[in-house]
């Protein structure tokens, strides 16, 4: 693929600079200092050359939706090219200071094509987490001493001035979210200074989603754009080119084993819906990649499986298998004393709201532990402790004298959430859960929990969402994410945390999706998609109002997905039925464990008088059945345990639904042409949530529903006549109701 960054920042024809000797000096250290791949501190493995491998090799044009409403993504590359200043939002892991490094150095390069507000630029690249270190922003002039750049003292007086005040800088301000709410004020103010300061610049500015809204720098004309997620062809060329990389300089055999093992893993993330959720992400798809070729083709399951890997490779295998020797204290301190240190100081970080922490700090909360390692401690001071992990463990960095933070934040989210686990604080995960940067340790906590720790916690979020009307939509959607992380819940917990997570999933009213909208991304994760929903129904307009109303990558891509399945639908041309077919409204999606179902048919239609083969072996994979038929339902249904969407059609005979007793799960009926139905009560015991019935089975039939205490929407056709609607309503109080004209509805 061509790179959509190659061009020129700095024109070879342009006119001598100002400074131009010291200028050329900091773009060649610019272009080295930043063209080097690396994931969490691990070089690729490969026959690379001394210093790394050039970024341009791993890099590529990633996509991006911008804050208009438009559903379809755009080139980062062309987007920033097009924009003075520009507010690069992501996820973590979505690529957005390797995108920011691949600027500086094709700008310091001269190699950056686009608008022509990029030619003649400079690049600083200003880590947010380095500039709130002091008491005082820094000026210009101190850019450079700030982030650790070591020429800054040579640096003639006055020249950063000079440069913005021509207009030729171009600012890189990267990692908003790294510092706390109240400093990112300092931040924001100081940002308006400097563009009031200096307007002709260009500027990107980059933050996770969750930290900082479109709307941040909209005083200013920044252009918001959301970094989305690997499609699969994205995916397919990072690990295609990952490989290329690792192979080179390779031949015969070894190469055939690089190129094998390329195919295999590109053959399972085709295969593996879990994978595939994995490598969307540019962080988790490289260290797939890494784990894959370290592990010689065993991969993990899960986000927290894959940290686990790549910890106990970072921590104990990494030097042995590269044949670094180990001094002989070194030798003896073990994964499990490293990891309590490392722990330590994550869980300081996460508590206290930092992403760096003062050296002589992390001294001391290792001195502090030390005596609880008696190994660790005849051998080490707490100071030596900390060198070798900065030095061999590929997990910590230096960013600047004084300083030390994780090289991902993601990995002090995972082992801060490990400690809070091991310490038993899961009053304090539940007293903060309500906090976005909070969010990430909650839910890899119930990951690392035990069943009665996980239950625990999950318990904690359902008594505070009880108590805490504020937070409530958040707390119960976060225990609903919460499900996908933890191997065993009791299933009376499942069952009360999946049914708060029901009543709100999809949004039914658009107060309902107004205040799922102000959960923002958490609300995503649960939201079902058009394979789940009619793409044109009630249902699926309030998960799109929702999504546009959330904003963000995830929530363009999902409208997109909508988009596309309308417009799926309107082009297909299907004959006329021979009878009208009934309508599947399918709401499987707020279940998180939907997603990771086994393989087997989904759905299932069951006609004439014949049950269909093997219905057992299908019972735990099949989650929607058509039952069409003058047959009646009997107690096959009963044999599916993870039934969620049921519909009746054509049964003269039917006349009660006992069959349905007992399917917990089930949370969608529809019922068409079984004039003889008058008996409702059974679903008193299921899990329905929405039920439509027509004919109409009588008043006194719906009544009875008044203990379906989960039911939330009834629709059903007026009958000719009086009916008393005002008084179903009265007997069925929070069930909404959807009478339409006509007796067959």
């Amino acid at each position: 693929m061509d790179d959509p960054l190659d061009g020129g920042l700095m024109n070879s024809a342009s006119e001598p600079v100002p400074d131009e000797a010291f200028e050329r000096r900091y773009l060649e250290f610019v272009a080295r200092r930043y063209d080097r791949v690396e994931v969490l501190g691990i070089g690729v493995p490969s026959a690379q050359p001394k210093g790394g491998w050039p970024l341009r090799d791993l890099v590529m044009d990633l996509r991006a939706f911008s804050a208009a409403g438009d559903s379809m993504p755009v080139s980062v590359g062309t987007a920033l090219a097009g924009n003075r200043r520009t507010l690069l939002r992501g996820a973590a892991g979505s690529g957005k200071t390797t995108l920011l490094w691949h600027v500086a150095v094709s700008a310091a390069r001269g190699q950056l094509e686009g608008g022509d507000h990029l030619h003649d630029h400079l690049p600083f690249v200003l880590p947010v987490r380095s500039l709130g270190r002091g008491d005082v922003l820094p000026r210009p002039s101190e850019f450079l001493a700030a982030t650790g750049v070591p020429i800054a003292g040579e640096q003639p007086v006055g020249w950063a001035e000079r440069v913005l005040a021509s207009g030729r800088a171009l600012v890189l301000v990267d990692g908003v979210d790294e510092v706390d709410e109240a400093e990112r004020g300092r931040i924001h103010s100081w940002l308006g200074e400097l563009l009031t300061a200096y307007p002709d610049c260009s500027y990107v500015v980059t933050s996770r989603v969750q930290a900082v809204p479109e709307s941040w720098l909209d005083a200013w004309e920044f252009t918001p754009l959301d970094l989305g997620p690997l499609g699969p062809e994205e995916a397919r060329e990072l690990i295609t080119r990952w490989y290329a990389v690792a192979a080179a300089g390779t031949e015969g055999r070894a190469e055939r084993l690089f190129e094998e093992r390329r195919d295999a893993l590109l053959a399972a993330v085709v295969e593996r819906p879990d994978l595939r959720e994995l490598a969307s992400s540019p962080l988790l798809c490289s260290l797939l990649c890494f784990v894959h070729e370290q592990r010689r083709g065993l991969l993990p399951h899960s986000r927290l499986q894959l940290y686990d890997v790549v910890l106990d490779m970072m921590l104990s295998r990494r030097d042995v298998e590269r044949e670094i020797p180990v001094p002989g204290a070194a030798a003896e301190l073990g994964r499990e004393e490293k990891t309590a240190l490392l722990q330590r100081l994550a869980y300081w970080m996460h508590t206290n709201g930092r992403t760096e922490a003062e050296r002589d700090r992390a001294v001391a909360l290792f001195a502090g532990l030390l005596p609880a390692l008696p190994a660790a401690a005849e051998r080490w001071t707490p100071d030596a402790l900390l060198v070798h992990l900065l030095e061999r463990s590929g997990l910590l960095q230096l960013p600047a004298p004084g300083y030390l933070s994780f090289q991902h934040r993601t990995f002090q989210s995972h082992l801060a959430a490990k400690a809070a686990v091991e310490q038993g604080d899961f009053g304090l995960l539940v007293a903060r859960a309500h906090e976005p940067a909070w969010q990430d340790v909650v839910l890899l906590a119930c990951g690392h929990a035990r069943r009665r720790e996980a239950g625990e916690l999950l318990e904690g979020l359902l008594d505070r969402a009880e108590r805490d009307a504020d937070h409530r939509v958040r707390l119960h959607l976060l225990a609903g994410a919460a499900l996908g992380y933890t191997a065993e819940v009791d299933p009376s917990l499942r069952e009360r945390i999946e049914f708060r997570v029901a009543r709100m999933i999809p949004p039914r009213t658009p107060a309902e999706s107004d205040a799922l909208a102000e959960v923002g991304e958490l609300a995503l994760e649960l939201m079902p998609g058009p394979e789940n929903l009619e793409p044109d129904g009630p249902e699926a307009k309030m998960v799109v109002r929702t999504a546009q109303r959330i904003g963000g990558a995830a929530a363009h891509e999902l409208v997109r997905r909508f988009v596309a399945a309308r417009r799926e639908r309107a082009a297909r041309v299907l004959p006329a039925p021979a009878r009208p077919a009934p309508e599947s409204v399918r709401v499987e999606s707020w279940s998180t464990m939907a997603r990771r179902a086994g393989a087997g048919p989904g759905s299932l239609e069951i006609s004439g008088s014949e049950l269909p083969s093997g219905l057992d072996r299908l019972a735990h994979s099949v989650h929607h059945v058509v039952w069409r038929g003058a047959r009646s339902p009997n107690a096959a249904l009963s044999r599916l345990p993870l039934l969620r969407t049921l519909v009746i059609a054509d049964s003269p005979a039917l006349e009660d639904l006992d069959c349905l007793v007992g399917l917990r799960r089930l949370r969608t009926v529809r019922i068409t042409a079984c004039p003889a139905l008058r008996d409702l009560t059974a679903l008193a015991r299921t899990g329905v949530v929405f039920l439509d019935v027509a004919p109409n089975p009588g008043l006194a039939a719906m009544a009875a529903l008044a203990r379906a205490e989960r039911l939330r929407v009834l629709g059903f056709p007026l009958p000719e006549g009086e009916f008393d609607l005002e008084a179903l309503r009265a007997g069925l109080p929070g069930v909404q109701l959807v009478p339409r004209s006509g007796v067959l509805g």
